[in-house]
């Protein structure tokens, strides 16, 4: 039997209808926008994350149509693999491609711009998780803007300290979207601050285990439910938001924050967080000027 027709059976005895429907026409779509069966096991040995990329890259489809195809896409792998008809390396690949492409789309069809924590919503955040691991996984995020995927392979060794004390994060090409090596700098709110959380964050990595290591799972669950509590809207990717946001505020140009955040493009660093501000246009008039 091909393996198209064993996950149709599947869905038939698991899915509604409906949902077996849109995700048998989504994996068709998928199909013939990167230009490869997905009917045999033998079709399956040659596809890639490239094919991922080249979908989101070339489709005129909506991000919300891509959403969908892609949430198809990880069942039907995810079937392949637990019938040992997907190479495991070849899945781990393709999921990791997903997740990261998932986060762009989700950006683009927000109507607004994310939002970036106030420094009382930070506050109060931090207060809440005091004394626990999620402090320091949470001042982690909040001052290097690293994603998720990131985070979850990151090692003490990828951290070091320059000559005036900042704290980089060294990422290396299979830690990193698309497979592009970065140094992302540990910033915070000031020159002060950002040595303080820095010298703090590397004395944390030398029990990296025992201070960072969560699974992904209950990192997400947790976070949601102290949202819920603390009725913030935030999830782990707000971290991301705030440091990118707190950049620009500073007023590094678009280039450097491309750089240092990891976007695949400048456009999307530009035209998500570049809004004009007057606040901050005099803020940093008065910067230039030492009119303070």
């Amino acid at each position: 039997m091909r393996t198209i027709d064993a996950w149709i059976k599947h869905l038939e005895r698991t899915r509604s209808s409906f949902t077996k429907n849109s995700y048998i026409n989504n994996i068709k779509t998928f199909s013939t926008v990167i230009s490869k069966s997905l009917d045999t096991e033998e079709d399956l040995k040659y596809i890639s994350s490239r094919d991922v990329y080249n979908f989101v890259d070339h489709s005129s489809l909506s991000p919300q149509t891509m959403l969908a195809i892609l949430s198809a896409l990880k069942h039907y792998l995810k079937f392949s693999y637990r019938r040992n008809i997907l190479n495991e390396d070849i899945y781990n690949d393709m999921l990791k491609a997903i997740d990261e492409v998932r986060e762009d789309l989700n950006m683009k069809k927000q109507k607004y711009p994310p939002k970036a924590l106030l420094e009382s919503e930070i506050e109060k955040i931090l207060k809440a998780v005091k004394n626990t691991k999620y402090y320091k996984i949470y001042n982690l995020f909040l001052n290097s803007g690293i994603r998720l995927i990131e985070f979850e392979r990151l090692k003490p060794e990828n951290f070091f300290l320059d000559k005036s004390n900042i704290l980089w994060i060294r990422l290396d090409a299979n830690m990193t979207k698309r497979n592009k090596p970065r140094i992302t700098p540990i910033i915070s709110f000031n020159k002060e601050k950002t040595i303080e959380i820095g010298l703090q964050i590397y004395e944390w990595t030398k029990d990296f285990d025992e201070n960072f290591k969560v699974k992904r799972g209950v990192l997400q669950v947790y976070t949601d439910r102290l949202s819920k509590r603390l009725n913030i809207s935030f999830s782990i990717h707000s971290f991301r938001h705030t440091y990118i946001t707190n950049l620009v505020n500073y007023g590094f140009s678009a280039e450097i924050v491309k750089e240092f955040v990891g976007h695949s493009d400048i456009k999307t660093t530009i035209d998500t967080y570049y809004k004009f501000s007057q606040k901050r246009a005099q803020d940093l008039v008065n910067k230039l000027f030492g009119n303070n």
